[in-house]
């Protein structure tokens, strides 16, 4: 169980983090878990808009030594984030926690751990990532039935556990996915989970700047590009030139869909402080310019639209 205790009243004064944070100890020690969490998400949010350019140096450095983190951090997923086991941020298996997968099920040292873990995975963060397996898988069954025997490309495809829901996975209507990443880890736990019973499935050991280098014209042409989890952490440069390379590698017909999180969330601060999970945020003006190198008259269509949560906004194209 975790002992909590409250700072000393004589703290230094004009401290914006001490004045922040300080209160939720006591808000913790009288209410409990749940209100603690919200309202740490909401300072955190304050303190990010407050320190501008300073947030990622001094502040968050003196934020991240506060015991209100080190509380929050009792959830296994803000542990496992934090922790980055694989050497970098939001990685599959932190993804597998937040889809209560069997492969990585959260283990709660107590019950403040399990209440806060609740209170995490109850963000619309939390709840898009879920959300996004649904809309993929949605997006393979599509594929599959515009063009029987479709051949899909996922860049940056982590765990790949939307093929779990994927209708035309189960029932061999998918000629090939080509599940691309540059993680061996995540690649060797696709051909571990899924390559026995879904021969369609090939792992490939591809990276971002094998795409760009042209390495990605080696994988062949697709009816259906998709890339989930990654374009967050691109810059804008990369991004619009990614997004023209991976267009190019789409058959007539074919579809691109790119996702990435939206500006302005509540979550945010407290994905940076307490998880160290940093994405690049973006409008949705600024995703549609994902597409802004292509040939216009290469386009049957393009939109942008956001999931239910609001948080991820997706890039929609569709080719001649």
């Amino acid at each position: 169980m975790l002992q909590i205790q409250e700072r000393p009243t004589d703290v230094t004064p004009g401290n914006d983090v001490v004045t922040a944070l300080d209160p939720l100890i006591a808000l913790f020690n009288s209410a409990g878990p749940e209100p603690f969490m919200l309202e740490l998400k909401a300072r955190l949010t304050g303190l990010r808009e407050a320190a501008g350019d300073e947030w990622f140096g001094d502040v968050m450095r003196e934020v991240r030594q506060h015991e209100a983190i080190r509380i929050a951090r009792s959830c296994p997923i803000a542990s496992h984030a934090s922790a980055r086991p694989r050497g970098y941020p939001g990685d599959a298996g932190l993804l597998d926690l937040l889809y209560l997968h069997p492969a990585n099920r959260p283990v709660y040292a107590d019950d403040i751990a399990r209440r806060v873990s609740a209170v995490c995975q109850g963000a619309r963060v939390a709840r898009s990532v879920r959300y996004r397996r649904m809309l993929l898988a949605d997006a393979i069954d599509r594929a599959a039935i515009a063009t029987p025997q479709a051949s899909i490309l996922s860049l940056a495809c982590g765990h790949l556990r939307e093929v779990e829901w994927s209708n035309a996975l189960a029932t061999g209507g998918v000629g090939r996915l080509v599940a691309a990443d540059q993680d061996e880890l995540s690649l060797a736990a696709i051909r571990q989970d899924y390559c026995p019973t879904i021969p369609a499935i090939e792992p490939v050991a591809c990276s971002v700047r094998d795409v760009l280098r042209g390495g990605g014209e080696k994988l062949g042409r697709f009816d259906l590009v998709y890339s989930a989890g990654l374009y967050d952490y691109l810059p804008k440069a990369v991004a619009e030139a990614l997004t023209t390379r991976l267009f190019t590698m789409l058959n007539p017909g074919g579809r691109l869909l790119i996702g990435n999180f939206g500006a302005g969330l509540d979550e945010t601060a407290f994905m940076e402080a307490v998880m160290d999970w940093p994405l690049i945020w973006r409008s949705p003006e600024a995703i549609a310019d994902f597409g802004a190198q292509i040939d216009p008259g290469l386009i049957a269509q393009t939109h942008v639209f956001a999931d239910p949560t609001g948080t991820c906004w997706y890039l929609d194209i569709t080719r001649r």
